[in-house]
C-alpha cells in the first residue's frame, strides 16, 4: 500500500532515476546470420568461379524482435540475394580466388568490373543462390522486405513465442543511441538499424511489411520496464516481483534474470518482504516553505501485500 503525506504546500519532488535506454531495448536485440552458397559467373566471358563445390559465404548483422510471436526486423541488405546482399558476399569470395591466381592488378577496379559483369547463381544457370537464415539458434523465413535501395528493411519470422520485444518509434528523434547495430531513442524505442554503409534503415518501414500482426509489446515486456523503473528507484522487493513475472513468461529475457539477481544482491526479496523508503524533498532556492516547512513522502509496503500494480499475465500462447 502506498501512503503519501504532504506537510507543505510548495514542494518539489525529484524525478525518478533515469532508466538506461539500452537496458530497455537490449533484450530484444538478436543476432542474424545468413549463409550463402552458389557460384559466380562472368556474363561477358561465361567463365564460372567456384569450382565443383561453389562458394559459401556468411554474413552477420543485428536484428530486433518487434512482436513477441517471433517477428524480427533487420536490414534487407543482410538477407537480400542481390548485389547489396548475397551476391556481394559471393563476389568477394571470387575476388579472393582471382587474387590468389594473380589475376588482379587493381583490386578496386577488378571488384567494380566483376560486380557489373558477374551474376551469382545456384547449381544451374539462372537458378537462385541458396540461403539459410538463422536468428540465434532458430531458422528464420522472410516475411517481406524493402529492397536495400528503397529503405533496406526486412521482417523475418522464427517459430518461437514469448520473446522480449521492443517498441518502434515512427519518427526520427533529434538524438539517437547506437548500440549493437540497432539505433534507439532516449526511451529505448527502436528507431532503426545500421546498414552496411553506415546509413540508418528506418524501423518504421516494418509496419508496412506485416499483414495480420503489428509491432507490439507483450505483457512480459511491460513488466520488464516496470521492473527496471522499480529497480532504479531503489524498490528492490517490487522489482524482484516484476522480474520474476518476466522470467516466468519470457525465459529468453536473460536480462530480467540478471537484474533480479542485482536486486537480490542489494537486499531485495520477493513477495512478503517489507521495505521502508524515505524520499528527500528538494525545494528550489528562494522558495519559502509554508504550513510547517518540509514535506515527507513515506513509501511503505506491508508484509504479505502485492505490488502496487500487479505484474500483468501474458495472454500469448
Amino acid at each position: 500500500m502506498i501512503r503519501a503525506v504532504f506537510l507543505a504546500s510548495l514542494v518539489a519532488f525529484p524525478a525518478p532515476p533515469q532508466v538506461n535506454p539500452e537496458d530497455i531495448a537490449r533484450p530484444s536485440v538478436v543476432p542474424v546470420t545468413v549463409t550463402w552458397h552458389g557460384w559466380v559467373r562472368d556474363k561477358q566471358t561465361g567463365e564460372v568461379f567456384g569450382g565443383a563445390k561453389g562458394y559459401e559465404a556468411t554474413t552477420r548483422c543485428a536484428g530486433a524482435v518487434i512482436n513477441p510471436a517471433g517477428y524480427v526486423v533487420t536490414t534487407s541488405s543482410c538477407v537480400h540475394s542481390g548485389p547489396e546482399g548475397g551476391t556481394a558476399a559471393l563476389v568477394e569470395r571470387a575476388m579472393a580466388d582471382l587474387a590468389k591466381m594473380g589475376r588482379i592488378g587493381d583490386p578496386a577496379k577488378a571488384r567494380r568490373m566483376l560486380t557489373e559483369r558477374a551474376v551469382a547463381e545456384g547449381a544451374a544457370p539462372d537458378r537462385p543462390i541458396d540461403r539459410v537464415i538463422t536468428v540465434g539458434d532458430d531458422t528464420a523465413s522472410v516475411v517481406d522486405l524493402v529492397a536495400p535501395a528503397d529503405g533496406d528493411i526486412a521482417v523475418l519470422r522464427i517459430p518461437r513465442s514469448g520473446l522480449p520485444s521492443v517498441e518502434i518509434r515512427d519518427d526520427r528523434p533529434p538524438a539517437v543511441i547506437t548500440s549493437g547495430g540497432v539505433v534507439i531513442d532516449e526511451e529505448g524505442r527502436l528507431v532503426g538499424l545500421v546498414g552496411r554503409d553506415g546509413a540508418i534503415a528506418e524501423a518504421r518501414l516494418a509496419r508496412g511489411l506485416l499483414r495480420d500482426v503489428k509491432p507490439e509489446l507483450g505483457a512480459h515486456d511491460r513488466n520488464y520496464r516496470v521492473g527496471l523503473s522499480r529497480y532504479h528507484a531503489g524498490n528492490y522487493d517490487s522489482a524482484i516481483d516484476y522480474f520474476d513475472a518476466v522470467v516466468a513468461e519470457s525465459p529468453a529475457n536473460t536480462h530480467a534474470a540478471e537484474f533480479r539477481a542485482k536486486a537480490a544482491a542489494k537486499g531485495g526479496s520477493p513477495g512478503d518482504a517489507t521495505s521502508l523508503q524515505t524520499l528527500l524533498i528538494y525545494v528550489f532556492g528562494g522558495v519559502t516553505l509554508i504550513a510547517g516547512g518540509l514535506g515527507v513522502w513515506l513509501l511503505r509496503r506491508r508484509a504479505g501485500s502485492a505490488p502496487p500494480v500487479p505484474p500483468q499475465p501474458d495472454p500469448s500462447p
